[in-house]
């Protein structure tokens, strides 16, 4: 009987829903003036001594709000070719945190832009693992799957002063009033991020939102399912707002006004 062994089932998961590993922060920002390192802390919350390998990843965001992967020949704005960091691989023991250190290495040449990619903390086996040996002869194969764990967060380099036009493009209020689609348009030089709100217009009071939602270089458009909390009555006035995170260069707030 042939017997066939499966290890390293990769899982991309957040740290937020795979509480045994704690990375902070969960975006960088670099730039050309004074913000050229970083430290990333990671935690391991498990009871067992975890392995990571360390490395960049090119990505592209769809509409949807999900990635894909890029190879090197179409990640135009990759910033692994100017990005140090150390280590490369490290054990964290249980209740243990280890700090990884990145830093900028800018050529004079570099072009003005804004350059991305994903560092990667990707978990791998202490040891080989091997299928067990006693396995029942009578059944025609033997499968084991390990889901090791695998992190991907941004590191953002934008080399000179850059800056977005906004407009909120479209809004959709759903059937049943419990979510409002929000269309925010961008173009310009870089990417946005922020908070949208949804406003009571009469009492200032905020009845919905989404919290940290992010339009990349690459989309010219994204939409937002953004919920509402509360029950409204028909006809109330809404504001729908974008406020983009104050870190960014120029940061601007859109709004516009509906009606329920």
């Amino acid at each position: 009987m042939k017997k066939f062994f499966v290890c390293g089932f990769a899982a991309l998961l957040s740290f937020q829903s795979f509480a045994n590993l704690l990375v902070n922060p969960t975006r960088v920002e670099l730039d050309n003036l004074k913000n050229r390192s970083a430290v990333f802390t990671l935690m391991n919350r498990s009871e067992n001594t975890a392995r990571y390998n360390i490395y960049f990843e090119d990505k592209e965001m769809l509409d949807s709000g999900e990635f894909i992967s890029l190879d090197n020949d179409r990640a135009l704005f990759s910033l692994s070719d100017y990005v140090r960091y150390s280590p490369r691989r490290l054990n964290i023991e249980p209740e243990q945190a280890v700090k990884v250190r990145l830093a900028a290495r800018l050529p004079k040449s570099i072009e003005k832009g804004e350059y991305r990619s994903y560092i990667v903390f990707h978990q791998i086996p202490l040891a080989p693992v091997k299928s067990e040996t006693d396995a029942d002869a009578s059944e025609p194969f033997s499968l084991s799957i390990s889901a090791y764990l695998k992190v991907s967060v941004p590191v953002i380099l934008r080399v000179g002063e850059l800056d977005t036009n906004l407009r909120i493009l479209d809004t959709n209020i759903d059937a049943g009033q419990h979510a409002i689609q929000v269309t925010i348009g961008r173009d310009g030089e870089r990417s946005s991020y922020g908070d949208v709100e949804i406003v009571d217009a009469a009492t200032g009071r905020i009845v919905g939102g989404s919290k940290n939602v992010a339009i990349y270089t690459e989309l010219e458009q994204r939409t937002f399912s953004v919920p509402i909390t509360e029950q409204l009555a028909a006809n109330t006035q809404l504001i729908v707002r974008y406020t983009e995170n104050d870190k960014l260069n120029k940061a601007k707030t859109v709004e516009v006004g509906i009606a329920l």
